[in-house]
């Protein structure tokens, strides 16, 4: 097994301890009914935490299939900086926006966030999920 596989499985473990440990949060808020932990809205709470340790799942599972694809994981001969430069933004790219959601959903379902502050944050995201995309579709066409 190479390098990049090894670690794209480690993060995917990662993941995947980090969406149940928010699930396992959500289980304790929604059975304790916000005795141990303050939140404006504690019957969202446990929504919240659902939502994002659901999101987490699913990135360790997209992650792990990524794994199993051979011809997704062939590096490109090209030059060695770029190569590292561009695994790396990816890489950077994916956990902003992991974490950046994660945020998000958690202050909205915990009463943190109000709601013109919410779409602002989430049209940031989606917007530049987006032009991530175009420019993968864009520079695979031209490049």
């Amino acid at each position: 097994m190479n390098k990049t596989k090894k670690m794209l499985r480690k993060m995917a473990l990662l993941l995947a301890c980090g969406g149940g440990l928010l699930i396992a949060a959500a289980i304790v808020f929604f059975l304790t009914k916000g005795r141990f932990a303050e939140f404006p809205r504690p019957d969202l709470a446990p929504v919240g935490f659902t939502i994002a340790g659901v999101i987490y799942v699913i990135g360790a599972a997209g992650v792990y299939l990524v794994t199993q694809d051979q011809s997704a994981l062939t590096e490109e001969h090209d030059e060695r900086a770029k190569t590292i430069e561009a695994k790396s933004g990816m890489i950077g790219f994916g956990v902003q926006t992991l974490l950046l959601f994660t945020g998000i959903i958690l202050l909205i379902f915990t009463g943190y966030l109000n709601v013109v502050s919410a779409f602002c944050l989430l049209a940031v995201l989606i917007v530049s999920v987006l032009v991530f995309v175009g420019a993968r579709i864009y520079f695979n066409s031209v490049l």
